[in-house]
Protein backbone atom coordinates (compact mmCIF):
# COMPACT_ATOMS: atom_id res chain seq x y z
CA UNK A 1 0.00 0.00 0.00
CA UNK A 2 2.01 3.16 -1.51
CA UNK A 3 0.86 7.09 0.05
CA UNK A 4 2.55 9.93 -1.29
CA UNK A 5 4.00 12.84 0.51
CA UNK A 6 2.28 14.03 3.59
CA UNK A 7 -0.85 11.78 3.65
CA UNK A 8 1.46 8.97 4.83
CA UNK A 9 0.02 9.80 8.30
CA UNK A 10 -3.39 8.77 6.93
CA UNK A 11 -2.28 5.32 5.66
CA UNK A 12 -0.67 4.31 9.23
CA UNK A 13 -4.14 5.23 11.25
CA UNK A 14 -6.05 3.18 8.21
CA UNK A 15 -3.75 0.45 9.05
CA UNK A 16 -3.72 1.06 12.72
CA UNK A 17 -7.61 0.49 13.38
CA UNK A 18 -9.40 2.61 15.77
CA UNK A 19 -7.48 2.36 18.68
CA UNK A 20 -5.53 5.45 18.22
CA UNK A 21 -8.76 7.35 17.89
CA UNK A 22 -9.38 6.61 20.88
CA UNK A 23 -6.66 7.62 23.01
CA UNK A 24 -7.14 10.48 21.44
CA UNK A 25 -11.00 11.47 21.47
CA UNK A 26 -10.18 10.81 25.43
CA UNK A 27 -7.41 13.91 25.15
CA UNK A 28 -10.51 15.71 23.12
CA UNK A 29 -12.77 14.43 25.83
CA UNK A 30 -11.00 16.21 28.25
CA UNK A 31 -10.57 19.21 26.75
CA UNK A 32 -14.10 19.60 26.07
CA UNK A 33 -16.63 22.48 27.89
CA UNK A 34 -19.35 24.23 28.50
CA UNK A 35 -19.40 27.30 26.37
CA UNK A 36 -22.15 29.42 24.70
CA UNK A 37 -21.80 28.73 20.89
CA UNK A 38 -19.88 30.93 19.33
CA UNK A 39 -22.02 30.36 16.08
CA UNK A 40 -25.26 27.55 15.36
CA UNK A 41 -26.96 27.32 12.22
CA UNK A 42 -28.42 24.50 9.90
CA UNK A 43 -27.41 23.80 6.46
CA UNK A 44 -30.29 25.97 5.31
CA UNK A 45 -28.39 28.86 7.30
CA UNK A 46 -31.28 29.11 9.49
CA UNK A 47 -29.84 31.01 13.09
CA UNK A 48 -30.14 29.58 15.95
CA UNK A 49 -30.72 32.08 19.64
CA UNK A 50 -27.77 32.11 22.14
CA UNK A 51 -28.86 29.70 24.81
CA UNK A 52 -27.58 28.20 27.65
CA UNK A 53 -24.43 26.37 27.69
CA UNK A 54 -24.03 22.78 26.28
CA UNK A 55 -23.10 19.75 28.57
CA UNK A 56 -19.44 18.43 26.81
CA UNK A 57 -20.31 15.52 24.88
CA UNK A 58 -18.65 12.05 25.45
CA UNK A 59 -16.49 10.95 22.60
CA UNK A 60 -16.16 7.48 22.78
CA UNK A 61 -16.05 5.57 19.88
CA UNK A 62 -18.41 3.34 20.87
CA UNK A 63 -21.17 4.63 21.74
CA UNK A 64 -22.52 5.01 18.42
CA UNK A 65 -25.67 3.77 17.50
CA UNK A 66 -27.25 2.70 14.53
CA UNK A 67 -30.59 2.77 13.76
CA UNK A 68 -32.54 -0.58 13.13
CA UNK A 69 -35.15 -1.55 10.52
CA UNK A 70 -38.27 -3.55 12.32
CA UNK A 71 -36.44 -6.65 11.37
CA UNK A 72 -33.62 -5.67 12.55
CA UNK A 73 -31.31 -4.47 9.58
CA UNK A 74 -30.09 -1.24 9.55
CA UNK A 75 -32.59 1.49 8.92
CA UNK A 76 -30.16 3.45 6.25
CA UNK A 77 -27.52 1.91 3.67
CA UNK A 78 -25.37 2.98 0.89
CA UNK A 79 -27.02 4.31 -1.73
CA UNK A 80 -30.14 4.26 0.11
CA UNK A 81 -30.67 7.59 2.06
CA UNK A 82 -34.29 9.08 2.24
CA UNK A 83 -34.73 12.72 0.71
CA UNK A 84 -32.17 15.29 2.64
CA UNK A 85 -33.66 16.38 5.47
CA UNK A 86 -35.00 19.87 5.12
CA UNK A 87 -35.19 20.64 9.02
CA UNK A 88 -32.13 21.61 11.63
CA UNK A 89 -31.58 19.02 13.89
CA UNK A 90 -32.34 19.87 18.06
CA UNK A 91 -31.50 22.92 19.66
CA UNK A 92 -29.69 21.34 22.22
CA UNK A 93 -27.69 19.01 19.54
CA UNK A 94 -26.55 21.36 18.04
CA UNK A 95 -25.48 23.61 21.09
CA UNK A 96 -23.74 20.20 21.87
CA UNK A 97 -22.00 19.89 18.29
CA UNK A 98 -21.04 23.61 18.77
CA UNK A 99 -19.23 22.40 21.85
CA UNK A 100 -17.08 20.24 20.23
CA UNK A 101 -15.66 22.87 17.72
CA UNK A 102 -15.16 25.71 20.71
CA UNK A 103 -13.29 22.87 22.67
CA UNK A 104 -11.37 22.24 19.92
CA UNK A 105 -10.24 26.31 19.08
CA UNK A 106 -9.98 27.29 22.73
CA UNK A 107 -7.79 24.04 23.78
CA UNK A 108 -5.63 25.08 20.31
CA UNK A 109 -5.85 21.87 18.67
CA UNK A 110 -6.63 23.99 15.98
CA UNK A 111 -6.99 27.76 14.84
CA UNK A 112 -10.13 27.36 13.16
CA UNK A 113 -12.63 25.03 12.34
CA UNK A 114 -16.11 24.85 10.04
CA UNK A 115 -18.34 21.79 10.05
CA UNK A 116 -21.28 20.53 8.92
CA UNK A 117 -23.25 17.34 10.25
CA UNK A 118 -26.24 15.66 8.42
CA UNK A 119 -28.62 12.89 10.22
CA UNK A 120 -31.07 11.43 8.13
CA UNK A 121 -34.78 12.15 8.72
CA UNK A 122 -33.60 14.26 11.62
CA UNK A 123 -31.66 17.27 10.26
CA UNK A 124 -28.59 19.07 9.79
CA UNK A 125 -26.38 21.70 11.24
CA UNK A 126 -23.40 23.78 10.59
CA UNK A 127 -21.30 25.92 13.10
CA UNK A 128 -17.73 27.54 12.95
CA UNK A 129 -15.28 28.58 15.52
CA UNK A 130 -11.83 30.38 15.47
CA UNK A 131 -10.07 31.79 12.18
CA UNK A 132 -8.21 31.51 9.02
CA UNK A 133 -5.43 33.51 7.93
CA UNK A 134 -7.01 36.29 10.46
CA UNK A 135 -10.13 36.34 9.29
CA UNK A 136 -13.09 34.80 11.75
CA UNK A 137 -14.91 31.94 10.09
CA UNK A 138 -18.82 31.72 10.20
CA UNK A 139 -20.39 28.66 9.03
CA UNK A 140 -20.81 30.35 5.33
CA UNK A 141 -17.03 30.50 5.35
CA UNK A 142 -15.84 29.08 2.18
CA UNK A 143 -12.59 26.97 2.35
CA UNK A 144 -10.50 24.85 -0.35
CA UNK A 145 -11.54 21.12 -0.47
CA UNK A 146 -7.79 20.57 -1.72
CA UNK A 147 -7.95 16.41 -2.15
CA UNK A 148 -11.46 16.43 -0.74
CA UNK A 149 -12.93 17.23 -4.34
CA UNK A 150 -11.79 14.01 -5.87
CA UNK A 151 -14.40 12.37 -5.39
CA UNK A 152 -16.33 14.95 -7.00
CA UNK A 153 -14.06 14.46 -10.67
CA UNK A 154 -14.60 10.53 -10.06
CA UNK A 155 -18.52 11.03 -9.68
CA UNK A 156 -18.64 12.48 -13.21
CA UNK A 157 -16.01 9.99 -15.02
CA UNK A 158 -18.54 7.40 -13.53
CA UNK A 159 -21.55 9.12 -15.05
CA UNK A 160 -20.05 9.63 -18.28
CA UNK A 161 -19.45 5.88 -18.68
CA UNK A 162 -23.28 5.66 -17.14
CA UNK A 163 -24.47 7.19 -20.59
CA UNK A 164 -21.65 5.41 -22.22
CA UNK A 165 -19.25 8.28 -23.03
CA UNK A 166 -16.08 6.30 -22.28
CA UNK A 167 -15.58 3.06 -21.03
CA UNK A 168 -13.62 1.98 -17.51
CA UNK A 169 -11.49 -0.73 -19.05
CA UNK A 170 -10.22 1.64 -21.85
CA UNK A 171 -6.92 2.78 -21.72
CA UNK A 172 -6.59 6.35 -20.27
CA UNK A 173 -4.44 7.45 -23.07
CA UNK A 174 -7.43 6.89 -25.80
CA UNK A 175 -9.53 9.11 -24.82
CA UNK A 176 -6.75 11.97 -24.10
CA UNK A 177 -6.60 15.48 -25.73
CA UNK A 178 -4.30 15.55 -29.07
CA UNK A 179 -2.07 17.65 -27.28
CA UNK A 180 -1.03 15.38 -24.40
CA UNK A 181 -0.92 12.72 -27.36
CA UNK A 182 2.53 12.36 -26.85
CA UNK A 183 1.98 10.84 -22.66
CA UNK A 184 1.09 6.88 -22.72
CA UNK A 185 -0.98 7.14 -18.91
CA UNK A 186 1.67 4.37 -18.28
CA UNK A 187 -0.56 2.15 -20.23
CA UNK A 188 -3.38 2.42 -17.25
CA UNK A 189 -6.95 1.94 -17.65
CA UNK A 190 -9.75 4.76 -17.11
CA UNK A 191 -10.53 2.74 -14.04
CA UNK A 192 -7.33 1.92 -12.66
CA UNK A 193 -6.00 6.08 -12.82
CA UNK A 194 -9.50 6.64 -10.73
CA UNK A 195 -7.87 4.10 -8.18
CA UNK A 196 -4.56 5.04 -7.72
CA UNK A 197 -3.40 1.86 -9.53
CA UNK A 198 -1.99 3.38 -12.88
CA UNK A 199 1.54 3.44 -11.54
CA UNK A 200 1.80 7.25 -12.97
CA UNK A 201 4.13 9.28 -10.46
CA UNK A 202 3.32 12.26 -8.72
CA UNK A 203 5.42 15.99 -9.71
CA UNK A 204 6.48 16.82 -6.51
CA UNK A 205 3.92 15.59 -4.20
CA UNK A 206 6.27 14.42 -1.88
CA UNK A 207 7.55 17.90 -1.27
CA UNK A 208 4.45 18.59 -0.56
CA UNK A 209 2.82 20.71 -3.97
CA UNK A 210 0.09 20.08 -5.79
CA UNK A 211 0.57 19.77 -9.75
CA UNK A 212 -0.50 22.76 -10.61
CA UNK A 213 1.86 24.95 -8.24
CA UNK A 214 4.92 23.19 -10.17
CA UNK A 215 3.47 23.19 -13.71
CA UNK A 216 0.84 25.68 -15.50
CA UNK A 217 -0.73 23.99 -17.93
CA UNK A 218 -1.78 20.57 -18.32
CA UNK A 219 0.31 19.65 -20.69
CA UNK A 220 3.53 20.97 -18.79
CA UNK A 221 2.42 18.64 -15.66
CA UNK A 222 2.93 15.27 -17.97
CA UNK A 223 5.98 16.98 -19.56
CA UNK A 224 7.80 17.27 -16.39
CA UNK A 225 6.67 13.97 -15.14
CA UNK A 226 9.24 11.17 -14.39
CA UNK A 227 9.38 7.69 -15.82
CA UNK A 228 7.37 5.16 -14.29
CA UNK A 229 8.77 2.07 -12.92
CA UNK A 230 5.45 0.54 -11.67
CA UNK A 231 3.27 -1.39 -13.85
CA UNK A 232 0.03 -0.73 -13.90
CA UNK A 233 -2.99 -2.50 -11.65
CA UNK A 234 0.20 -3.74 -8.75
CA UNK A 235 0.36 -1.02 -6.63
CA UNK A 236 -2.00 1.51 -4.72
CA UNK A 237 -0.08 4.77 -5.05
CA UNK A 238 -1.52 8.20 -4.10
CA UNK A 239 -0.89 10.74 -6.83
CA UNK A 240 -2.50 13.72 -7.23
CA UNK A 241 -1.28 13.33 -11.69
CA UNK A 242 -4.14 11.20 -11.73
CA UNK A 243 -6.64 13.18 -11.09
CA UNK A 244 -5.43 15.86 -13.48
CA UNK A 245 -5.47 13.30 -16.02
CA UNK A 246 -9.35 12.52 -15.77
CA UNK A 247 -9.34 16.25 -15.83
CA UNK A 248 -8.49 16.37 -19.12
CA UNK A 249 -10.55 13.08 -19.97
CA UNK A 250 -13.28 14.59 -19.12
CA UNK A 251 -12.89 17.60 -21.29
CA UNK A 252 -12.37 15.76 -24.18
CA UNK A 253 -14.60 14.05 -23.89
CA UNK A 254 -17.47 16.41 -23.50
CA UNK A 255 -15.94 19.17 -25.64
CA UNK A 256 -16.48 21.35 -22.63
CA UNK A 257 -14.18 23.00 -19.53
CA UNK A 258 -14.43 20.71 -16.68
CA UNK A 259 -15.85 23.75 -14.39
CA UNK A 260 -19.43 23.90 -16.82
CA UNK A 261 -18.79 20.20 -16.73
CA UNK A 262 -19.53 19.33 -13.44
CA UNK A 263 -21.81 22.26 -12.25
CA UNK A 264 -24.46 20.94 -15.56
CA UNK A 265 -24.36 17.26 -13.76
CA UNK A 266 -23.10 16.44 -10.99
CA UNK A 267 -22.91 19.43 -8.87
CA UNK A 268 -26.19 20.58 -10.70
CA UNK A 269 -28.26 20.60 -7.03
CA UNK A 270 -28.87 24.03 -5.79
CA UNK A 271 -27.77 22.93 -2.19
CA UNK A 272 -24.34 22.37 -3.75
CA UNK A 273 -23.97 26.20 -4.82
CA UNK A 274 -21.35 26.59 -2.09
CA UNK A 275 -19.23 24.24 -3.77
CA UNK A 276 -16.97 26.49 -6.50
CA UNK A 277 -14.36 26.04 -8.85
CA UNK A 278 -12.15 28.99 -9.12
CA UNK A 279 -9.22 27.53 -11.16
CA UNK A 280 -10.63 27.00 -15.05
CA UNK A 281 -9.34 23.89 -16.93
CA UNK A 282 -8.18 20.29 -15.68
CA UNK A 283 -5.71 21.41 -12.92
CA UNK A 284 -8.75 22.03 -10.37
CA UNK A 285 -9.67 18.01 -11.27
CA UNK A 286 -7.65 17.34 -8.18
CA UNK A 287 -8.96 19.89 -5.96
CA UNK A 288 -7.06 22.66 -6.07
CA UNK A 289 -8.46 26.01 -6.63
CA UNK A 290 -12.33 24.46 -5.41
CA UNK A 291 -13.86 25.95 -2.44
CA UNK A 292 -16.57 25.28 -0.46
CA UNK A 293 -19.04 25.88 2.65
CA UNK A 294 -19.04 22.90 4.85
CA UNK A 295 -22.62 22.72 4.53
CA UNK A 296 -22.08 22.13 0.67
CA UNK A 297 -19.34 19.70 1.15
CA UNK A 298 -21.68 17.68 3.87
CA UNK A 299 -24.41 17.65 1.23
CA UNK A 300 -22.48 16.74 -1.51
CA UNK A 301 -21.48 13.77 0.83
CA UNK A 302 -25.13 12.93 1.53
CA UNK A 303 -26.07 13.25 -1.98
CA UNK A 304 -22.90 11.22 -3.51
CA UNK A 305 -22.97 8.49 -0.73
CA UNK A 306 -27.19 8.47 -0.49
CA UNK A 307 -27.72 7.23 -3.58
CA UNK A 308 -28.41 10.83 -5.43
CA UNK A 309 -25.62 11.00 -7.58
CA UNK A 310 -24.70 7.57 -9.30
CA UNK A 311 -26.61 4.36 -10.04
CA UNK A 312 -26.16 1.71 -7.61
CA UNK A 313 -23.78 -0.37 -9.47
CA UNK A 314 -21.37 2.50 -10.05
CA UNK A 315 -21.80 3.60 -6.45
CA UNK A 316 -20.95 -0.12 -5.29
CA UNK A 317 -17.53 0.26 -7.91
CA UNK A 318 -17.01 3.52 -6.23
CA UNK A 319 -16.78 2.17 -2.88
CA UNK A 320 -15.25 -1.31 -3.30
CA UNK A 321 -11.92 -1.42 -2.20
CA UNK A 322 -11.13 -4.73 -3.16
CA UNK A 323 -8.94 -5.28 0.26
CA UNK A 324 -7.11 -1.41 -0.60
CA UNK A 325 -7.85 1.83 1.25
CA UNK A 326 -8.78 3.91 -1.92
CA UNK A 327 -11.52 2.77 -4.26
CA UNK A 328 -12.61 5.48 -7.35
CA UNK A 329 -11.90 8.53 -6.10
CA UNK A 330 -13.25 6.97 -2.34
CA UNK A 331 -11.57 6.88 0.70
CA UNK A 332 -11.85 3.73 2.68
CA UNK A 333 -12.30 5.02 6.60
CA UNK A 334 -13.98 1.88 7.97
CA UNK A 335 -11.03 1.10 10.73
CA UNK A 336 -11.19 4.65 12.25
CA UNK A 337 -15.09 4.86 12.83
CA UNK A 338 -15.70 0.74 13.57
CA UNK A 339 -18.56 1.09 11.56
CA UNK A 340 -18.96 1.34 6.90
CA UNK A 341 -17.22 4.71 6.26
CA UNK A 342 -16.12 6.13 3.17
CA UNK A 343 -15.53 9.62 2.13
CA UNK A 344 -12.43 11.57 1.22
CA UNK A 345 -9.54 13.81 2.65
CA UNK A 346 -7.58 16.63 1.74
CA UNK A 347 -4.94 18.59 2.59
CA UNK A 348 -3.46 22.32 1.63
CA UNK A 349 -0.22 22.53 0.10
CA UNK A 350 3.35 23.51 1.59
CA UNK A 351 2.60 26.99 0.05
CA UNK A 352 -1.11 27.67 1.32
CA UNK A 353 -0.63 26.07 4.69
CA UNK A 354 -2.27 24.92 7.16
CA UNK A 355 -5.88 23.23 6.47
CA UNK A 356 -6.96 19.54 6.73
CA UNK A 357 -10.48 18.55 5.27
CA UNK A 358 -12.68 15.16 6.06
CA UNK A 359 -15.73 14.18 4.18
CA UNK A 360 -17.06 11.02 5.76
CA UNK A 361 -20.17 9.34 5.31
CA UNK A 362 -21.42 6.39 7.62
CA UNK A 363 -23.85 4.68 5.01
CA UNK A 364 -25.57 2.60 8.26
CA UNK A 365 -26.09 5.48 10.43
CA UNK A 366 -27.38 7.77 7.91
CA UNK A 367 -24.93 10.63 9.09
CA UNK A 368 -22.27 12.48 6.97
CA UNK A 369 -19.94 14.73 8.33
CA UNK A 370 -17.51 17.51 7.12
CA UNK A 371 -14.59 18.88 8.53
CA UNK A 372 -12.40 21.69 7.59
CA UNK A 373 -9.45 22.48 10.36
CA UNK A 374 -6.80 25.49 9.95
CA UNK A 375 -3.51 24.87 12.30
CA UNK A 376 -1.93 26.99 11.51
CA UNK A 377 0.14 28.72 14.90
CA UNK A 378 -0.82 26.06 17.06
CA UNK A 379 1.19 22.95 18.21
CA UNK A 380 -0.97 20.18 16.58
CA UNK A 381 1.31 17.30 15.97
CA UNK A 382 -0.46 15.32 13.67
CA UNK A 383 -3.83 17.41 12.03
CA UNK A 384 -5.19 14.13 10.89
CA UNK A 385 -5.38 12.43 13.97
CA UNK A 386 -6.90 15.39 15.25
CA UNK A 387 -9.62 15.72 12.55
CA UNK A 388 -10.18 12.24 12.87
CA UNK A 389 -11.02 12.67 16.78
CA UNK A 390 -13.30 16.29 16.17
CA UNK A 391 -15.49 13.57 13.47
CA UNK A 392 -16.37 10.76 15.57
CA UNK A 393 -16.67 13.67 18.51
CA UNK A 394 -19.70 15.55 16.04
CA UNK A 395 -20.79 11.54 15.28
CA UNK A 396 -21.31 10.43 18.97
CA UNK A 397 -22.42 14.11 19.68
CA UNK A 398 -25.69 12.44 16.98
CA UNK A 399 -25.28 9.15 17.58
CA UNK A 400 -26.11 8.96 21.86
Amino acid sequence: MGWSGSHAGFAKRLEGGPRGTRMLASRLSAALVAVVPLTVTSCSTSSLPTATPAVAPSVALSSATTDVSPDGAPAYALGEFPAFPRGTLARSTSLELQAVLDAAVKGRTFRGITASVIVADRGSWTGAAGSDHGAPLTPGSALPTHSAGKNVVAAEVLRLAEKGELDLSAPAADLLPPELGFFDANGATVRQVLQMRSGIPTLDEESGFYPAEKAATVVKVFKKLPESDVRPGTETEYASTNYVLLGAIIEQVTGQPLSTVLRADVLAHPGLAGLVYTVDGALAADGWGVETTSASLARWGYDLYGGFVLSKPSLRAMTNFKGEWYGLGTMDFSSAYGTSAVGHDGESSVTTCCSNIRLVALPEEGVVISVQANSAGVATADPWAEVEVLTVALRDVVSS
